[in-house]
């Protein structure tokens, strides 16, 4: 099968190794996925350099942590799956194949209407925003949320679900025609931060309150800002740190007048809750539904998977970037 391998961590996207394989065998637990689509997330490009959970004597590894595909067989006991069944899965690694391998426990079925380039982009997504806004940060229906970076995947999937939960939602972008986008999803009111300084647009906004719930994964300044922003009794929570670095668990600040911060990993509660998982269905049936929306900013075929991760890294793109095989 063909494959994108990395044998040597690399600052750019010339690690990535376009080569044939052999096409692995499910073990007992597992099912062999033929791959159809293969989502891009930021951290590829973190696992890219060497910067995120993997050692040195792993490699070479296939990136990829989450595809969509069709089952093709399955191990002597997987009994929840079938093959010929679509499914979305996230394992974390082997995405980015022909083929690739996936436990049931990180496994979905993926609902008739909704194609696998949509399915294979949403683990990540959803799951990271809905449980930063509603585990982590305590979202409710009378907050007023502010979502950084809402041109990026998890910011459209959490602004989403911020409106479906009742709340009030102010997001920022790079573009105006960005913000014209994310304001025809549901945002009630849009920034364009390289034209405007949010923080004191969202403090005119907000009568000088403040927001009761930040959702950031910037990081560097925006996450400074977006500390003084909050309301009293606000919640940060920090997912990322795309433009410089977010805070450690043992750097956290403490506030006042009863503000927090936290920082939230998807892989991380997965790691602890693999019944998490299960939440995707109902990201799935919403999309199924075509309550919810799943932008694909741009595909690329899998032997351009360099060209893809530089498009991902670019921070032009809105949506998700999506491997299709």
């Amino acid at each position: 099968m063909k494959a994108i391998r990395i044998y040597k961590f690399g600052p750019t996207e010339e690690v990535l190794q376009y080569e044939d394989i052999p096409t692995p065998k499910p073990g007992p637990e597992e099912m062999l996925v033929k791959v159809e689509a293969a989502s891009l997330n930021r951290a590829d490009l973190g696992l890219r350099s060497g910067s995120y959970r993997i050692a040195p004597a792993d490699l070479p590894i296939i990136p990829g942590r989450e595809f969509a595909g069709t089952i093709v067989s399955v191990g002597s006991a997987v009994q929840e799956y079938r093959v010929n069944q679509r499914v979305v899965a996230q394992p974390g690694l082997g995405g980015y194949a022909e083929f690739a391998l996936a436990k049931a426990d990180k496994t979905r079925p993926v609902p008739d209407g909704v194609e696998s380039v949509v399915a294979a982009a949403m683990p990540t997504i959803f799951l990271t925003a809905w449980f930063a806004l509603v585990q982590d940060a305590g979202m409710k229906a009378s907050d007023l949320v502010l979502i950084q970076a809402g041109g990026s995947g998890v910011g459209i999937a959490a602004i989403q679900i911020a409106k479906h939960l009742g709340t009030r939602v102010i997001t920022t972008a790079g573009t105006d025609d960005k913000c014209r986008r994310l304001h025809d999803l549901g945002a009630d009111e849009t920034i364009n931060y390289t034209v405007k300084d949010f923080k004191k647009e969202v403090l005119q906004l907000t009568g000088g309150r403040g927001t009761d719930v930040v959702l950031e994964m910037v990081g560097g300044d925006v996450y400074t800002k977006s500390l003084e922003v909050l309301a009293p009794n606000g919640r940060l929570v920090s997912i990322g740190g795309a433009a410089g670095a977010g805070p450690t668990p043992d750097s956290l600040p403490t506030l006042t007048e009863g503000r927090k911060v936290s920082r939230f990993s998807i892989t991380s509660l997965l790691s602890s809750h693999p019944e998490a998982f299960t939440q995707l269905d109902t990201f799935l049936g919403l999309v199924q539904q075509k309550k919810f929306q799943v932008v694909i900013g741009r595909t690329f075929p899998l032997a351009e998977a360099r060209a893809a991760q530089r498009h991902l890294e670019g921070r032009e793109h809105f949506g998700k970037v999506v491997l299709t095989i």
